[in-house]
Parts: structure tokens; sequence; C-alpha cells
């Protein structure tokens, strides 16, 4: 069991799609934006925070609020999370979803919705490509027509950092070849065992005369 620093166990997302309860998980994943033709943003109520089905921004009754209220925009996705047991889609919002996508709810719902324009994601791509994040992860439920469907949405994330270079590796320095005097050498001290004895050098022998 691996557990997190907040003590809680890190779990694969093959194991938390297919858990059965709900709560509050831990998983350390992949990022990535996959529907890019999603809506990247929701009008809420600004008293209740209530979502609405419009894109209209003017003034509406709130029957939940029990007056004539503005709508604002809040930044709101779906993201895919990808490790090596299985890929899920999870909903990320406010202030992590505009990190991600490096711009305000009042920027997205200019673009989508104004100007009927879709977002540029590139840089989206580029600074979420071949990183892991720490993610925590909410489980909730949700029924409708006698069917119960489970959601998934982020609390936090922060990158994972890569483990850092060893002395090692930061010091390794090229190996210069040995001198054939030198291999001589040492090559006298092997044959010579583990004492610690000097080696025994043998005299020259002399030259035959012919």
């Amino acid at each position: 069991m691996i557990v997190t620093i907040a003590g809680q166990q890190l779990l694969s997302i093959a194991e938390i799609s297919s858990a059965p309860s709900m709560g509050v998980f831990y998983v350390e994943a992949e990022m990535a934006v996959l529907d890019e033709f999603q809506d990247f943003c929701v009008l809420e109520c600004s008293g209740c925070k209530q979502k609405k089905r419009t894109k209209d921004r003017k003034n509406f009754d709130c029957p939940k609020c029990n007056r004539k209220i503005a709508l604002v925009p809040r930044c709101s996705f779906q993201i895919d999370l990808i490790d090596n047991t299985a890929t899920t889609t999870s909903s990320i919002s406010v202030e992590l979803g505009e990190k991600i996508l490096s711009m305000t709810a009042e920027d997205i719902f200019d673009i989508t919705c104004t100007k009927r324009q879709s977002l540029s994601l590139t840089h989206v791509h580029e600074m979420l490509s071949n990183k892991v994040f720490a993610i925590q992860l909410r489980k909730s439920s949700w029924a409708s027509s006698n069917t119960t469907h489970a959601t998934l949405s982020i609390l936090s994330y922060t990158e994972k950092q890569h483990a850092p270079q060893t002395t090692t590796d930061r010091t390794s320095k090229k190996i210069k070849p040995l001198e054939i005097s030198e291999v001589e050498v040492m090559a006298t001290t092997t044959a010579a065992g583990s004492s610690n004895a000097p080696p025994k050098i043998e005299p020259p022998t002399p030259n035959k005369k012919v």
C-alpha cells in the first residue's frame, strides 16, 4: 500500500473507477484535455451558485434566492486522467480549471459564448505533456430515471517533481585509459593475492649470447 504525504492511501484509477464507495481519494496520473469542443464555462446564479442552462447573462428571477439576480460565468470542464491501469474523466472547475487554461472565467465566456469561438488549447497540451500529478479526487453520485451515476471531481493537484540527479551522475567524468606500465603493475599485484606483503619483483632475465 502506498500512502501520500496527507496520510491517505494512494489508489490507481482502475481501483477508484470500480470502487462502490464514495469519498475522497488520491491518485498519481497524467492529465489531458481530450475533448476540445466542450463548454469550458457555465453560468450560475451569483447568489445561490446554482448552475443555469443558458448562455444569456441577463438578470433572471431565481426561485431559490427569491429575487431577480445576475448570472456570472464559472470555469468548469472535463479533464481526462491517465495512469498505467486505466483512463477516466473528471470535472475540474473554478480556480483549478482557470489555472490549467491560463485564463479567467470571464475570458472563457467572452471567447466561447460572446464571440462564439473555440478555445485554443495548444498551450494547455504543451503544459500537461509528459507530466505526472498528485491529484485529490472526490467521488460522488447522483440519480436520474432510477439510475445512479458516479462522478469524479478534482479537489486539488500538484505536479510531481522528477527525481533529482544523483551525485554520481553529476560528478561522473570520462575515464582516462591506463598506460601499459600501469596495466603491468596491476596484473602483478593481482597475481600476488590478497596478502598485504609487497609484490615480489623478479630480476630481469639476462639475454642469451648467440
